[in-house]
């Protein structure tokens, strides 16, 4: 039986408040940990007594067995006795919670300052959001456990629909905790299947406690209590058959009681009562339905045209005023509404109930006055995604077509334009091109989500009708910009990108007065893709301008700050700074991942971005996992531009592993696939150019230079770097060609550079000013550990090992450079000393990072917080040019720190 959650307010999908992203975030963290309300209920003392001496002796307790076996009305009814004493954290588990970063901070959450102030601040650092510091996933668990080891009381921490979670890693987290029990820490766990524990051994080893349906089958003298709750006139025989024939199942004695209390003869309806539990369900809810008061009957069948309802959309739906207490009179029955709050203010209609009372014929028109009655209602109260689902389901498109206006900007860029797309796309073909607003909305719905379906005849039909629509055609006017701007980026066109986006109004006063709801966020997607579009295009500071704008706004449109966040990372790569680039490619993947948006084009440029650094840093393998990421987006919403610069880190990818071959295969089918399209200038320079380095390399230097005549003379800083590359290998002067690029500000073209005229200088007799310019690349990877330009040229060895005997002020980096070329370790004799010493304390840390320490026991050995601790590191691995602990610890060991 299902039990009632306590929340605080409705749990509707989709935007609906002047800050709809923070609303549905709490509402949903509301519902996600909201205790059920556990009334009307059968007392089960026995079953409470096993709860009590399971979460006494064992680690956790699982209570496991089908739908409808009150599991979860069990653990709620025994947390109303009061838990043992302990205090109380529930969440309520769904297919989302398979992220283990979403998992733990819903934990986290969950447990917040009921175990104290210490365990309180321990856990916020794990639910923080992305703007904070989110834990390493495999890290989790263990901060988990180390937060609660100093709680102040008990606390019992509820699992429910533990079956919605399949994640290996979240399932390890949790045998963890079960195997290396933590004393103030009881875990309750309800399941529809056993999770991928090793069950028997953690029963054998006392860890694990068990309740299954064999206990929470109802016994003779609690299905006596229940027909006795219901008035059922039932002697001992009538209960014991009624047990037997459902095996004591909690849905269907509770279905069979409220029949029986119907029925004048209750002999003859035990002796007919028959069938499995899904047919005794189906049969019983039709019986029970139909010996139900006429007036209670009407009352679910109108306001059965919702999902959720609260008091006063009832009373909005019936035309009544009592809805308050026909709600709570219901959900007291435990079968026709679930409360989803206590005192009841918004309930839930069981789902085999709406599926039958929807399917009862009702006349046309008396079905469309209840769902305008619902849109209206939601339209209200700034409900928009469920004033357009019950617009468009009562068939009322005129009304349809005004909520998709006005709300569209809040509808598809706030995170609902798959749900808009979906309801959408049921609408009839010729209402939808009859309606513009209905068109213009579901080609926005699809264009966001990458999908270009009819994307442009749906614009052109709404095009068409724009006259019709009198002071509404503004409106309609700033929405078709904005899909045609979307749609000229699927389509690679950033010019028109550029274009199409300078046509839309940024005034928000105007823009409101045309009915466009929300309309601060219409200037925020415009200066966003202002900035993706110029960062593309090569106009480097006027992107960076545009995009720290929207990704350091405050306020509505999600989706567009997550785009401007994965940008300004793929243009922090393009420069250079690695560690910058890692670390806002982490947090964009981080919220994509909690709000389910790993596969929109919004998070590609970061998956882009985390392949490259790794690339650079000569991490081949990790390498492959965002790259499979970015194929993954390209399945469902292909950019060209993203496309071809994806085809261009696989080829830099295969070179580093000394596979030219398919690496300048990856390049020529990408530029085959993009047929007649014309890629950024920037881009295609990155392109032609590196195919033609790959032919120098692979012995066709004819091709090679005929290739890069096509393209022209460089016009980026970058473009004339490897062209002076491909004259270095072609054997060919450089020094007209790299011009400043020696001295750029930028890391990347800098350290390019600098290797390429070293390289020419070094063949061109001059050693010194080899040496100089290899130096001075060395001082500008160094700080971002930019491997990959180094290690790209064999030919740099014997140059480098005269740079470190001679000394650098990169050493450390140098010697892992010189190391990884050789592939064997530096000259033990020759340590070169850092160009920045460690200071003391960083010294101090260098030791601690030698150890087996984490970051938080480290912390406590030195009284500093975790954040101090890893200023500390990030300073030592800069140092040592190192990536991580393990490397700076092998750095530090060659060159005699420790």
């Amino acid at each position: 039986m299902a039990a009632h959650r306590a929340t605080s307010g409705p749990v509707v999908a989709g935007p609906w408040t002047a800050d709809p992203a923070a609303t549905t975030g709490a509402r949903r963290a509301e519902a996600e940990h909201a205790v059920p309300v556990a009334t009307h209920v059968v007392g089960r003392p026995r079953l409470h007594a096993l709860l009590d001496r399971a979460v006494a002796t064992a680690a956790a307790t699982l209570v496991a067995g089908p739908a409808g076996w009150g599991k979860t009305l069990l653990v709620g009814s025994w947390l109303a006795t009061g838990a043992g004493g302990r205090a109380v954290a529930w969440v309520t588990l769904e297919p989302g919670h398979d992220e283990p970063t979403v998992f733990w901070a819903a934990l986290a959450r969950a447990v917040g300052a009921q175990a104290g102030p210490a365990t309180a601040a321990a856990l916020a650092r794990i639910h923080a959001r992305p703007g904070g510091r989110l834990a390493d996933p495999d890290e989790l668990p263990g901060a988990f456990a180390r937060a609660l080891r100093q709680a102040e009381r008990p606390v019992v921490v509820v699992l429910d629909d533990l079956h919605e979670v399949s994640s290996a890693a979240v399932h390890q987290g949790l045998r963890s905790l079960v195997e290396r029990p933590v004393p103030s820490l009881a875990l309750v766990a309800t399941s529809r299947r056993d999770p991928p524990w090793p069950i028997t051994r953690l029963r054998l080893a006392g860890l694990l406690a068990e309740i299954r349906p064999d206990e929470l089958a109802f016994r003779d003298e609690e299905a006596a209590a229940l027909f006795a709750q219901l008035d059922v006139r039932a002697d001992d025989e009538h209960v014991r058959e009624m047990v037997a024939r459902t095996g004591g199942w909690a849905a269907g004695m509770r279905l069979a009681a409220l029949d029986l209390a119907t029925r004048p003869d209750v002999d003859a309806a035990v002796a007919a009562f028959s069938g499995d539990a899904h047919s005794v369900s189906a049969y019983l809810l039709d019986e029970v339905l139909g010996r139900q008061p006429a007036e209670l009957v009407a009352f679910l069948e109108q306001i059965s045209v919702v999902d959720l309802v609260c008091a006063d959309l009832a009373d909005a739906l019936t035309g009544r005023t009592d809805g308050e207490t026909m709600l709570a009179e219901l959900s007291a029955a435990h079968l026709f509404v679930q409360a989803l709050d206590h005192p009841g203010r918004w309930y839930r209609l069981h789902r085999l109930v709406l599926d039958v009372l929807r399917a009862r014929p009702r006349p046309r028109r008396e079905r469309r006055d209840r769902h305008r009655r619902a849109a209206e209602w939601f339209r209200h109260h700034e409900m928009p995604l469920e004033a357009l689902r019950s617009a468009l389901r009562g068939e009322l498109w005129a009304l349809a077509a005004d909520v998709a206006g006005a709300h569209l900007v809040a509808l598809v860029l706030r995170g609902s334009a798959d749900e808009v797309a979906r309801a959408l796309t049921a609408v009839p073909e010729p209402v939808l091109l009859d309606r513009p607003e209905l068109a213009a909305a579901l080609a926005a719905a699809r264009v966001a989500g990458g999908d270009t379906t009819q994307v442009g005849a749906l614009v052109a039909a709404a095009r068409r009708g724009a006259d019709a629509l009198g002071g509404r055609r503004h409106r309609l006017e700033v929405h078709l910009a904005l899909v045609e701007a979307a749609l000229a980026r699927t389509r690679g066109d950033l010019e028109a990108v550029a274009r199409a986006y300078r046509t839309v109004p940024l005034d928000v006063a105007a823009l409101d007065r045309w009915g466009v709801r929300d309309a601060a966020v219409v200037p925020v997607v415009v200066i966003n893709n202002l900035g993706t579009a110029e960062l593309w295009t090569g106009d480097l500071a006027a992107a960076e301008g545009h995009l720290r704008a929207t990704a350091e706004g405050t306020g509505p449109a999600p989706l567009p700050r997550v785009n401007a966040a994965a940008h300004l990372a793929l243009l922090a790569g393009e420069r250079g700074e690695l560690e910058e680039a890692e670390q806002r490619a982490r947090a964009v993947v981080e919220t994509a991942t909690e709000a389910g948006w790993t596969r929109m084009p919004q998070v590609a440029p970061a998956y882009l971005t985390l392949a490259r650094v790794t690339i650079d840093r000569d991490e081949l393998g990790a390498a492959e996992v965002w790259l499979a990421r970015l194929a993954a987006v390209e399945e469902v919403a292909p950019e060209p531009h993203v496309q071809l610069a994806r085809a261009l880190a696989l080829a830099a990818r295969h070179d580093a592993a000394g596979d030219r071959e398919e690496a300048l295969s990856r390049l020529r089918d990408a530029r085959a696939r993009a047929g007649s399209w014309t890629p950024p200038r920037p881009l295609d320079e990155q392109c032609a150019l590196a195919e033609a380095d790959l032919l120098a390399r692979t012995g066709a230097p004819d091709v090679a230079r005929a290739t890069a005549d096509r393209l022209g003379p460089a016009r980026t800083d970058a473009g004339r770097v490897a062209a002076a590359r491909l004259l270095r290998h072609l054997g060919e002067p450089v020094s007209d060609v790299l011009g400043d690029t020696v001295t750029s500000r930028l890391p990347r073209v800098r350290t390019e550079a600098c290797l390429v005229g070293a390289l020419a200088a070094e063949r061109a007799g001059a050693p010194e000013q080899a040496t100089a310019l290899l130096e001075e690349a060395l001082l500008a990877a160094a700080p971002h550990a930019l491997r990959r330009p180094f290690l790209a040229e064999p030919a740099l060895t014997d140059l480098l090992r005269r740079r470190v005997d001679r000394g650098s002020g990169a050493a450390g980096f140098a010697v892992d450079l010189l190391e990884r070329l050789t592939g064997r370790p530096a000259d033990r004799g020759a340590r070169p000393a850092l160009a920045e010493p460690l200071t003391e304390r960083e010294a101090t840390m260098l030791r601690y990072l030698a150890s087996t320490l984490s970051n938080p026991e480290i912390a406590a050995e030195l009284y500093v917080s975790v954040n101090t601790v890893k200023t500390h590191q990030r300073a030592v691995y800069r140092k040592l040019g190192a990536t991580g602990r393990r490397e700076a610890v092998h750095r530090a060991r060659r060159l005699g720190l420790l």
